[in-house]
């Protein structure tokens, strides 16, 4: 029997401040995210970055923790939510995982196990479209090392990035279509990444290069709900610093007003589970920015997280239909 392991980068276990500097130094501690050294990455992480933004981060945690019990970051609850309609309505195990912090990656493979003995694929889906060394490849590392510490009576599948799967851009559209209406500019946002793992990335071909994926789902998006191009605005988020890919939603997104464009919708195509970059820097942070200066209307498109089309498009992407 095949069984379903969803995964994504992580969250803090909890909306306290231990608990989100330990997530970012975990985070950061990683070569493949700082692009540095492991050593020097891990020096960074532990000793100034995590300790210095972590108050910071924890106020935006606090805006967007979910409430209701049991209290849970957004993207655990999404992500489980997820898992539980996937493993109703396609009788298959599924479980969640994070590259960084809990649910573990080996806890998720000893869970799945117990569900189905008799497993004998499971097929690991990453909940990122787009490829990035400091998600996908990361994640694939990390995976590798954890499943083959011991043997196993199945094997891994690694869904490969989705960015124009046709059930991955049809769920999008189909999902954003409600959201569009009476606006100037479609503005898409994707995380931004430092400009030197973009390029070394690109130079390995199409299928790791980010920019050209991004730039796809956007291009496909477009053409399923015929939005000409001119309409349409990529601005890039939580960047770490200038050499990054740019423009920047923190900063250009204010212009927009200016320049006639007072009423625009933001969607991230490379979140299909909110979490703080959608909820928090977008819904939160930019639509501030927006409507300060002088924005008349700021629609935010929600992330897919566990809508019935995407758990759909889940099961198409990961079976190949």
């Amino acid at each position: 029997m095949r069984g379903i392991l969803l995964i994504n980068v992580g969250t803090p276990a909890a909306c306290t401040q231990k608990d989100v500097q330990q997530f970012i130094s975990d985070m950061l501690s990683d070569p493949l995210v700082m692009g540095k050294s492991e050593w020097v990455s891990h020096f960074l992480a532990k000793n100034i970055i995590a300790p210095a933004s972590s108050r910071k981060s924890l106020d935006k945690y606090k805006q967007i923790w979910r409430q209701e019990e049991p209290l849970l970051s957004p993207i655990i609850y999404f992500m489980q939510k997820l898992a539980q309609s996937l493993e109703e309505k396609k009788n298959i195990p599924v479980e969640i995982a994070m590259r960084y912090g809990k649910p573990e990656i080996e806890q998720a493979f000893k869970k799945l196990e117990k569900k189905c003995p008799l497993l004998h694929e499971v097929v690991i889906f990453p909940l990122y479209p787009h490829y990035a060394q400091s998600t996908t490849q990361t994640t694939i590392d990390a995976i590798g090392r954890i499943f083959y510490k011991r043997p196993h009576s199945y094997r891994l599948k690694i869904v490969e990035p989705y960015f124009d799967h046709p059930a991955f851009i049809n769920t999008l559209a189909k999902h954003a279509e409600p959201y569009l209406k009476d606006i100037d500019k479609l503005v898409f946002s994707y995380h931004s990444l430092p400009i030197n793992q973009v390029e070394a990335a690109w130079k390995k071909g199409k299928e790791f290069d980010y920019v050209y994926q991004l730039k796809e789902t956007n291009r496909l998006f477009c053409e399923k709900l015929n939005i000409e191009s001119q309409y349409t605005l990529l601005l890039y988020a939580s960047q770490r610093g200038r050499n990054w890919l740019k423009p920047f939603l923190d900063t250009d997104i204010s212009d927009l007003p200016k320049l006639g464009w007072k009423k625009v919708a933001v969607i991230a195509p490379g979140f299909p589970v909110d979490n703080m970059e959608t909820l928090y820097d977008i819904n939160i942070e930019a639509r501030k920015l927006f409507m300060k200066a002088g924005g008349e209307k700021f629609v935010f498109v929600p992330s897919l997280n566990d809508t019935e089309e995407w758990v759909e498009a889940v099961w198409k992407i990961t079976v190949g239909v």
